[in-house]
């Protein structure tokens, strides 16, 4: 009986979960995800009881009305909001599995929950220094730096293009503009009161006028009663920083506030500082006696955490207007020694802009009230109110956004001594573009944010349109969500995918809008395959990987003998998406660089000034978007920069990328080439331009998002929006939700095709010639193993391994020095890296790959003897180290060494640790399975030229995804067309099918995974296979199970529908039931304690959605999938036993479908009387729920039984019906280890369909 208990238990947590919560997946409470959620509540009182707390309630006057805000703390959690009545509308931050014991208060009436996008925590660059060498020596000198190996000071030599005229968005944790190198980056937005926005490089004020410079550097001017307003051309999507002013005059020469409490709003937050002093305002004039004061809290990490200094506005011009303003920077009380921020002048907070100690931000800009403080709808605000009510300060959080800004468009006006590169400007790659700083990671509001940048605006009605003229050319996100659960829909179908893919797409949103450029991190999860992150998967979108570049090791004064660039480093996301098409596009340096840090890092710091170590893809996203700088800026002459389409700007970078050797789920095209693209660029648009082996590429190809499209465009996203801010969105999507969401044309530079086993597929990639005659000639290409050996060495466990040559190891030197691509693995036992399975690493191991000249010719290894290629650190059992072209790479009398470290982290750990090292080499050779026609042409200026590419999958091939290059010679230089074609197999209902059992390629091995977990990292951290099966009639569900070999090892699996949806959000339906521990940690799990997993994904199921608020109480509280016969089975590694560098798995699926089950079920009111289908697992008993749903009402129903039928009897007249079966079965029970020799299970297995009403 107590099972039953339990069951029931379980079975109505998932229920108020799933009818509670909108936004994300259920499944995301059981993670550490970053969220933002709504909190409904009927009655604050009984519900701060259930919590064992009492609200705190103030009033406050903002905005010009009053507002009761309360707050509830509890176990460390804090919540905070408006007070409605006995109820209120209550928000909270912080990790997702917090939110589970608020959700499950009766008092809670609605959740609306938004993923956090995040940014590469700090530890991630400090580590870069950490694995630094040490040692005598010098280095070579006058090394290059991020600026010749991208190209784009060639660019600047050959054109004088430095992307001035063009504006980068950093959408990111804010922009300290007070650095040297970024207060030019500044531009301004002129907003007049006949609606229109002018874009200024610089503003001064000349009497009646105000005159300005344009992007490209024209002078005008408009008369001040012309004029609306008049900021930054910053946005501070999160509205973290406005502070409320308080009018107070001065008696004696002081503002008389000692003492006194002001409030600062923070998002949908409201703080309290209290003045420690009064404040000295001698000197400062106000022309009405009347000066506006308030309190800042900052927080500012590198400053001691929250700055809390006095703010002060004045009317020194006319009584009443607030045209002056000065924020106490030292602190010290006395407003008289700060420097004055004007309206109409400077906006910097610093101590001093030749020489700053002391930054805090930018006063003003625009800022986005999410409709809880100045309106009832979301809306965007000037910054700086003249009526001195409030004044917002835009400012870096965390520094992340400071630094891409700088390796972005870098001014190169401070001057720093790194190491032995010497005394370095640290120039961004378009130092003369502007940069519009967008702060969207406080709170989570990158999409405001992209939309603000992109052009759009909110009216007078909340409704977003489109004001005909861009803020940016380009956005640059250097963020992304790693929850693969987090959404309804897998990665590249997700919420945030849909966002940029609509933003990117032309006349989507709006007829006249032209889209926009995104460049967009892919994420540091890698070496495994798979680990896309989101919107890293978005189709639309420049996505870009990490590549390698050792000059940052001179910097840190490293005596490295030279050094190499261009290989993709160890933790670079890999492809595939989940869908099976190519991503990255591009790569570019993110291991690693110098960038400039905000004013004051360097105390913080320990450097000698404010620069520090930067990397990942969050640095090769930002270097990306100025190479788009470049391009845009190189074509002013002949075309306006915001109406070219981002498409063919996608083909100028991608198509002249560096082929670098790598396949195309590591390396999309290759290695980003400013020099080319801008030339290709040039001679599209006519202008003068060198010739050059160039051409452009494009494909037939497409991606269809599905259903998924319809459902994040009509629900999802209308909802985050309407629900969280009562915005609808623009008039031209509104007129979609009666036809439903078309998908946007998307284009697409790689290959991407469909077939089966045995099948062929064609596609077409089309190459146009630019300002010169060439020959091309065009072959496939596979990745193919030639040579493979490994050896058993024993690494002591210490800060610094040993160094091993390859004749040390037995590898044959001379065969890797011929191969395209080496791979260099190392693996030991899980026993030693967490011998107490506490879920902490007790070692850390580190690979690195060297190029080494006996200088002195003693035969030992020196520092500076070493040439550093690339390297690997993840924090597991298994790591693995590509170098491509390593005969390239070698300097002259070089030889090849490795360095294995096993560090110790914390005891016990052994003395010495066995460790397996393998080397494979592969070479490129033709493929067999692809063909071009026709195989060389040559084509004139400006020809375009259709090539035939057939695809003809192997009888025995794998249904998984298969990665092939087309390497386009053009006058011999080559250049990667990226292929990916996925193979999906026909399964027939009722039969067992083994997933992993046919031919797939060698790298992307459908039948083995190798580790790749990351336990500094995040969830995606893992190596993972994607698999695809189809029925040919339609079935109940799958029964899908895995099986490994080492006993500590373990995976998950996840099923997606063709729509993109999981196929179900219950744990061991849509996904396998897992418990994630954080930062990339995962319990050991299997079914029945053995080393398998198993999961019934359905085919027929509901998406929970419930709904409220001002604009959406009519929709459908939820979201029925009727049918689904394609599937996506994703099966990834949670951990990894070390027992080899590899370890096969078996994979088998099995749809399932009894006689009496009718697949599409459709039900006559007002009685129910249907069956659902046994799956292919023992179990118990079930309790079956009906959830009436539609409408805005469920009416739950539920029995107790071994069948899975149900007869039951309508209460009232739904739009549909969703049958839940949750089968108790302990026998298939996912056992998962708590810690130690602890164990627990969750035995639940749902069987779930849909009927709509007849």
């Amino acid at each position: 009986m107590g099972g039953k208990i339990l069951f029931m238990a379980v079975v109505l947590t998932a229920f108020i979960y799933a009818q509670t919560i909108s936004g994300v997946n259920p499944a995301v409470l059981d993670t550490d995800t970053p969220v933002l959620a709504k909190i409904v509540v009927s009655d604050l009182g009984s519900f701060a009881s259930q919590l064992g707390t009492e609200p705190a309630v103030r009033q406050l006057r903002v905005g010009g009305r009053e507002v009761k805000v309360a707050t509830i703390a509890f176990n460390g959690v804090s919540l905070q909001g408006e007070l409605r009545d006995a109820g209120a509308e209550l928000y909270y931050r912080g990790p997702a599995r917090f939110l589970k014991a608020v959700i499950a208060s009766p008092q809670v009436k609605f959740v609306y929950v938004k993923a956090i996008p995040e940014v590469p925590p700090r530890e991630f660059f400090a580590e870069a220094s950490s694995l630094a060498e040490a040692g005598p020596g010098a280095p070579q000198p006058n090394l290059p730096v991020m600026r010749e190996i991208v190209g784009a000071s060639r660019v600047e030599q050959l054109f004088g293009v430095n992307g001035s005229g063009v504006v980068i968005a950093v959408v990111d944790t804010g922009v300290d503009y007070g650095h040297t190198d970024l207060q030019d980056a500044l531009a301004w937005l002129i907003k007049t009161v006949d609606g229109r926005e002018i874009v200024a490089s610089t503003v001064s004020l000349a009497g009646a006028t105000l005159q300005y410079k344009t992007l490209r550097g024209q002078t005008a001017s408009v008369p001040l009663s012309q004029i609306q307003s008049l900021e930054p051309l910053v946005l501070d999507a999160d509205e973290s920083q406005v502070v409320l002013l308080t009018p107070v005059a001065a008696s004696g020469g002081y503002l008389p506030v000692g003492g006194k409490t002001f409030y600062v709003i923070d998002g949908v937050f409201v703080h309290s500082v209290t003045a420690r002093c009064n404040y000295a305002v001698a000197g400062l004039v106000s022309r009405s006696g009347v000066y506006k004061f308030g309190m800042t809290k900052l927080y500012i990490p590198w400053y001691g955490g929250y700055v809390n200094v006095g703010v002060v506005m004045y009317d020194p011009d006319q009584p009443g207007v607030y045209t002056a303003a000065r924020v106490d920077i030292n602190g010290n009380c006395n407003f008289a020694d700060d420097p004055e921020l004007r309206y109409f002048g400077n906006r910097l907070i610093v101590d001093n802009p030749s020489a700053p100690t002391v930054s805090l931000g930018v006063a003003g800009g625009y800022f986005y009230d999410w409709g809880r403080w100045f309106d009832t709808y979301a809306k965007f605000y000037p910054g700086w109110d003249l009526g001195g009510n409030y004044l917002s300060i835009f400012y870096d959080f965390h520094s992340h956004g400071t630094a891409c800004s700088s390796v972005a468009a870098g001014r190169g006006k401070a001057l720093y001594n790194l190491g032995y590169l010497g005394p370095q400007r640290l120039r961004g790659i378009a130092p003369g573009a502007k940069v519009l700083g967008v702060k969207g990671l406080w709170w989570g509001m990158v999409e405001a944010g992209m939309m603000w940048a992109a052009g759009f605006d909110v009216n007078q009605n909340g409704q977003w349109y489109w004001t005909g003229q861009k803020r940016a050319h380009v956005i640059s996100n250097s963020w992304g969500i790693s929850t693969f659960i987090y959404d309804y829909a897998g990665f590249g179908y997700d919420f945030e995918s849909a966002v940029v893919n609509g933003l990117a797409a032309p006349r989507f949103l709006d007829r006249g809008y032209p889209g926009i450029v995104i460049v967009q991190a892919g994420g540091n999860g890698g070496y495994g395959f798979g680990t896309i992150t989101s919107p890293g998967a978005a189709v639309g979108a420049i996505i870009v990987g990490a590549a390698t570049s050792g000059h940052v090791w001179l910097a840190l004064g490293i005596p490295f003998y030279g050094f190499q660039w261009g290989d993709v480093v160890s933790w670079s996301l890999r492809g595939p998406t989940p869908a099976g098409y190519v991503k990255p596009d591009v790569v570019n340096i993110g291991a690693w660089g110098i960038a400039a840090y905000p004013v004051g890092w360097g105390r913080y710091s320990g450097r000698p000034g404010d620069w520090d170590v930067f990397g990942g893809t969050s640095m090769a996203t930002p270097l990306t978007a100025g190479v788009v700088a470049l391009v845009l800026s190189s074509i002013v002459d002949k075309a306006d920069p915001a109406a070219v389409d981002p498409f063919l700007v996608r083909q100028f970078i991608e198509s002249t990328a560096v082929d670098i050797g790598y396949t195309p789920f590591t390396a999309g095209h290759g290695f980003v080439n400013a020099t080319a693209a801008v030339i290709a660029a040039r001679a599209y648009f006519g202008l003068p331009a060198p010739s050059a082996p160039l051409v452009l590429f494009r494909t037939s190809s497409s991606v269809n998002l599905g259903a998924s499209w319809d459902f994040q465009w009509r629900v999802g996203i209308p909802l985050y929006f309407g629900y969280l801010m009562n915005d609808v969105l623009t008039a031209q999507w509104a007129n979609y939700l009666t036809t439903g969401v078309p998908q946007p044309p998307i284009g697409m530079t790689s290959l991407y095709m469909a077939t089966v086993p045995g099948g062929q597929a064609v596609g077409f990639v089309y190459v146009t010639s630019l300002n010169s005659a060439i020959n091309v000639s065009a072959t496939a290409m596979t990745l193919t193993p030639i040579y493979k050996r490994s050896a058993v060495v024993t690494i002591p466990v210490a800060t610094r391994g040993i160094y091993l040559t390859m004749q040390q190891l037995g590898f044959d030197e001379n065969l890797l020095r011929q191969a395209d691509l080496v791979v260099f693995r190392i693996s030991y036992r899980y026993s030693v890296f967490d011998p107490e399975f506490d879920y902490r690493e007790n070692v850390w191991p580190v690979l690195s790959v060297f190029g080494w000249t006996d200088l002195n010719g003693d035969g030992s290894i020196s520092t500076n003897e070493l040439t550093w290629l690339n390297y690997g650190y993840q924090t597991g059992t298994a790591v693995e180290v590509p170098v491509a072209k390593v005969g390239s790479r070698l300097l002259q009398n070089q030889r090849l060494v490795i360095r294995i470290d096993i560090r110790p982290v914390r005891a016990p750990y052994p003395p010495a640790v066995p460790v397996l090292v393998e080397v494979v080499a592969y070479k490129r050779t033709p493929a067999t399975d692809v063909q071009i026609t026709p195989a060389t042409i040559t084509l004139r200026p400006r020809q375009s030229y259709m090539f035939t590419v057939r695809v003809a999958a192997p009888a025995d091939a794998a249904p998984t995804a298969h990665e092939r290059l087309i390497v386009f010679k053009i006058n011999g230089t080559s250049y990667v067309v990226p292929l990916s074609y996925i193979v999906r197999a026909n399964v027939r209902v009722n039969d067992l099918f083994t997933l992993t059992a046919g031919r797939s390629d060698s790298w992307y091995n459908a039948s083995e995974v190798r580790g790749a977990n990351d336990w500094r990292w995040r969830y995606e951290a893992g190596d993972w296979r994607a698999y695809y099966v189809s029925t040919p009639t339609l079935a109940r569900g799958l029964y899908v199970d895995f099986g490994w070999r080492c006993a500590n090892t373990s995976l998950i699996i996840y099923t997606l529908t063709d729509g993109g949806f999981f196929a179900g959000v219950l744990p061991n339906q849509g996904y396998s039931f897992h418990r994630y521990l954080g930062a990339g940690r995962f319990a050991w799990a299997g079914a029945g304690g053995q080393t398998k997993m198993a999961a019934l994904p359905s085919t027929s199921f509901a998406l929970p959605v419930a709904v409220g608020g001002l604009l959406y109480t009519t929709m459908s509280a939820s979201y029925p999938v009727t049918t689904s016969n394609s599937f996506i089975v994703l099966a990834r590694t949670s951990l990894y036993g070390g027992c080899g560098t590899g370890e096969p798995i078996v994979g088998v699926v099995k749809p399932f479908r009894e006689g009496g089950d009718v697949p599409v079920l459709y039900t006559t009111t007002p009685y129910i009387n249907l069956m659902l289908s046994r799956p292919p697992i023992g179990y118990e008993l079930a309790i079956k729920t009906a959830s009436v749903l539609g409408g805005g009402f469920v009416v739950p129903m539920g029995t107790v039984g071994g069948d899975l039928r149900f007869n039951m009897y309508l209460v009232r007249t739904p739009l549909f019906v969703d049958y839940l079966a949750l089968l108790y079965s302990p026998g298939y029970a996912t056992v998962y280890r708590t810690g130690g020799a602890n164990f627990a299970a969750y035995p639940f297995y749902p069987v779930e369909g849909v009927s709509l009403i007849g």
